[in-house]
């Protein structure tokens, strides 16, 4: 008889957690498992998860419990962890009693109030839990933390510094996002971007992934390309991650900052992520508070060297002076963008680096495998 997984998913949007779920379901061996997806907002992931042809389950009055470095601090948030709480018990329940998994499986540690839920029905279900991002040394990091100790049979963290903010019983792996070769690899050739933006073939650019937000560093990066752009005409900066109504103070504080460099380009988040690395120089990771970069690990992937700010997550994706640089304060950035932006050989030389890098450590079918040999522990 098929066990039945339930998986849980905390956003609406595209991002590395949604990608990285994805992939890791592509590899389940569907005669061993019968498998559904709750999702808790709309948003452009249910297209993504739709395509995998695994029946969803919608239920947008289950929250997630913010207490993570990725989410900033603010009086809304606080209110709905105070207020969604009891919500995502009692919704929870609902989709519980009448889906009666054998696995639950988080896709983040802000949903332990859906593993309350079921351990209170059935003590039996085993909970794997995901630990996406770090928490904070705040009330609310630390309920998650005591939550999941309490609640969670065992925990996948994506890097080690994410998994050292969690507390855990010697019940805990390791296992680093997967990258898909198929579509991530060296062979893919695209100048989408230098044919949009109508760069000359001497022009370098560098790639920014990432949601516009303060603890990925965006406004720190502008700062560094105003003033490079001005020695380096030829440097130019794409920055693909802003939301579609950019309506948010830090979003507005962004696009006020590089209103008059035109070496600056600002884009929404795209789809066509393969071919944005492709057609880039280099990649940059100017993120300030720790947390895990999954534009490094498919720059990787593709042979381009990174750009990476030496704080916990990403000091374990880039391989200073071998696969990239890692940098600790914005005078080291700018210096390692010149020194990568002038240096094609030197690019490439990190870059053929960066793949074997990767497949010795994001290749999907090994991470996944280790995945599924949790639950069949």
């Amino acid at each position: 008889m098929k066990k039945k997984i339930l998986y849980v998913h905390h956003s609406g949007g595209l991002g590395g957690a949604p990608r990285s779920l994805s992939l890791l379901l592509g590899q389940l061996n569907r005669t061993l498992y019968s498998v559904k997806i709750l999702c808790i907002y709309k948003g452009p992931v249910l297209k993504l998860f739709e395509s995998l042809n695994i029946p969803l389950i919608l239920e947008e009055r289950i929250y997630p419990f913010h207490g993570s470095t990725v989410v900033r601090r603010s009086f809304e948030v606080f209110l709905v962890n105070l207020l969604g709480a009891p919500l995502s018990f009692f919704y929870s329940l609902k989709v519980l009693k009448k889906e009666k998994p054998d696995i639950i499986h988080l896709n983040s540690s802000c949903l332990f109030v859906t593993a309350l839920a079921s351990k209170i029905l059935n003590r039996r279900t085993k909970v794997v839990c995901h630990v996406r991002e770090p928490l904070r040394n705040s009330l609310a990091g630390k309920i998650i933390k005591f939550m999941c100790y309490k609640l969670v049979d065992h925990f996948v963290a994506i890097d080690h510094f994410t998994g050292s903010s969690m507390k855990s019983n010697n019940n805990i792996d390791i296992i680093y996002n997967p990258v898909d070769f198929g579509s991530y690899n060296p062979t893919v050739r695209s100048d989408v971007l230098r044919f949009e933006l109508k760069l000359d073939a001497n022009d370098i650019v560098f790639l920014y992934l990432a949601r516009i937000a303060p603890g990925n560093g965006t406004l720190e990066l502008i700062k560094t390309a105003n003033h490079l752009a001005i020695r380096h005409p030829n440097f130019h900066f794409v920055l693909a991650g802003l939301k579609e109504d950019a309506s948010d103070n830090y979003s507005k504080e962004v696009i006020m900052a590089c209103t008059n460099n035109t070496n600056i380009h600002l884009m929404k988040f795209r789809e066509d992520v393969p071919n944005l690395i492709a057609s880039s120089d280099i990649v940059l990771i100017p993120f300030t508070e720790p947390h895990f970069a999954r534009a490094a690990i498919e720059a990787a992937a593709m042979g381009k060297a990174c750009i990476g700010a030496n704080i916990g997550g990403v000091d374990e994706l880039i391989l200073h002076n071998r696969t990239g640089y890692l940098y600790d304060d914005l005078l080291e950035l700018s210096e390692f963008c010149v020194k990568l932006g002038q240096n094609a050989d030197l690019r490439e030389k990190f870059g053929k680096e960066a793949v074997k890098f990767a497949l010795d450590n994001f290749d999907v079918r090994k991470s996944s495998s280790r995945v599924f040999a949790i639950y069949e522990r």
